[in-house]
């Protein structure tokens, strides 16, 4: 192929994507390819490509192929970090954003990521750094400081997660990200009115929020006004796809109310979609009495021992 067919031919395949036109795009940056020619640029746009079509080896095999030319490229360490990350693979994904990073130091996006990964394998003090990065590169990164002002409240720095989420409001005050946290922070500043506030907001704006909803309906229950959180609980239910939290503070507000039958069944119900709950549940001094008493749930959690 002669490399004024080539060009034309990435023209039309980008003009094709930008269109939405994601696999007539394919098909000629794969043309591309097979034509035996190599350029890490447009390269990188098909394995982009693939990891949006959801073809993942594919895409792996072109990032490979990828630092094989530029072993410095940091996009395609990034992109296997990414796909990695598609599958909750953190361990795997954090060498290659970190490689990209080493690559380009100021790679925004691959600090956010790598936070992120290291949130979720537990380790906040390098999730705390590489949001720090990310901010440094961006101060007004609005998911760097989100994500950074939760962690901070997580660990009780309370001022700091303030200041943080304070200026995320200043980019995007609607977010319901924004709301909640706002709302948790309030939560934990004993302002129970404000926070209630902050969380109606949330569920205003994105109702399959389920968190909202717990938060909201813990200062109910706390307040004593338990047949009105068990309302709150319902509609959470009702809204968000995996509400098990939901239904088991629901659970434990049926028990306060002497409805012992109602919260058993819920707790039944709750041990036969998660059994990984069982062992949250057995800690859980509140249930230990109804546990000790219930047969139906003491088989239960018998079985999820053995």
């Amino acid at each position: 192929m002669k490399e004024y067919h080539r060009d034309n031919m990435i023209v039309i395949a980008r003009q094709h994507y930008d269109k939405g036109e994601l696999l007539k795009a394919k098909s000629l940056y794969e043309k591309t390819l097979n034509a035996g020619i190599r350029d890490t640029e447009w390269m990188l746009e098909l394995a982009l490509l693939y990891d949006e079509l959801e073809a993942y080896d594919q895409a792996m095999d072109i990032y490979e192929k990828v630092i094989a030319l530029d072993p410095q490229e940091p996009v395609a360490y990034y992109g296997i970090a990414i796909l990695y990350d598609h599958l909750d693979d953190f361990d795997k994904a954090i060498p290659y954003y970190e490689k990209a990073i080493s690559c380009d130091p100021t790679f925004l996006r691959a600090h956010f990521f790598l936070a992120y990964a290291y949130d979720q394998v537990g380790r906040n003090e390098l999730a705390i750094f590489h949001y720090q990065k990310a901010l440094e590169i961006d101060d007004n990164d609005f998911w760097s400081l989100v994500n950074l002002s939760a962690l901070y409240e997580e660990e009780g720095k309370y001022a700091l997660s303030e200041t943080l989420i304070n200026r995320a409001a200043l980019i995007e005050p609607d977010h319901y990200m924004v709301l909640f946290n706002q709302g948790v922070l309030a939560m934990r500043n004993h302002q129970n009115k404000l926070a209630m506030e902050y969380f109606n907001k949330t569920i205003l704006i994105e109702p399959s929020y389920g968190y909202a909803y717990l938060n909201k309906g813990v200062i109910l229950r706390d307040m004593g006004m338990l047949e009105e959180a068990i309302k709150v609980f319902g509609i959470g239910l009702k809204n968000c796809e995996d509400g098990v939290y939901l239904a088991y503070n629901r659970a434990c507000c049926y028990l306060k109310l002497g409805e012992v039958s109602t919260c058993e069944k819920e707790l039944l119900e709750i041990l036969s979609e998660y059994p990984e709950m069982s062992d949250y549940m057995k800690e859980d001094k509140e249930l230990e009495h109804l546990i000790k008493t219930s047969s139906k749930i003491k088989a239960i959690l018998k079985k999820t021992n053995s």
